[in-house]
């Protein structure tokens, strides 16, 4: 029987291909988990807030919100009391890009519990003896 690490692995292939033979974004995993922080908790949210909650620095966190701005993913609303402050939110277009993704995710690991095609390795930390000669 396989093990739990393996199949969640096989599963992350899955959808990892799936992602990237797809036309909805290519997104980086720090691009991904920001948008992931953003829909899954109320908002709306601050680069400040998103930052300390994914342990970046305020300014990786706004390359990603450049990106996720541009897929339509996100929006952007500046305070007028204080322009320097700006509130991060969801679109309609980032959840159903989320949903999707959400749906592929749950779709390969059914699909991967019922059949897995791989061949698990043994367990990395296992003791081997040498292969006779």
């Amino acid at each position: 029987m396989a093990s739990q690490a393996m199949s969640s692995l096989e599963m992350m292939r899955r959808v990892s291909a799936d992602a990237v033979r797809g036309a909805a974004a290519d997104l980086t995993a720090r691009q991904f988990a920001l948008l992931l922080a953003i829909f899954m908790r109320p908002g709306p949210h601050s680069v400040r807030e998103l930052a300390q909650a994914l342990d970046l620095p305020k300014p990786a966190v706004t390359r990603a919100l450049d990106v996720l701005e541009r897929h339509g993913f996100i929006r952007r609303k500046r305070d007028q009391a204080d322009r320097r402050d700006v509130s991060v939110h969801r679109t309609v277009k980032g959840a159903v890009f989320l949903y999707d993704y959400g749906e592929t995710v749950a779709h390969r690991a059914e699909e991967t519990a019922a059949c897995p095609l791989w061949i698990p390795a043994s367990h990395p930390h296992a003791r081997t003896s040498p292969l006779p000669i």
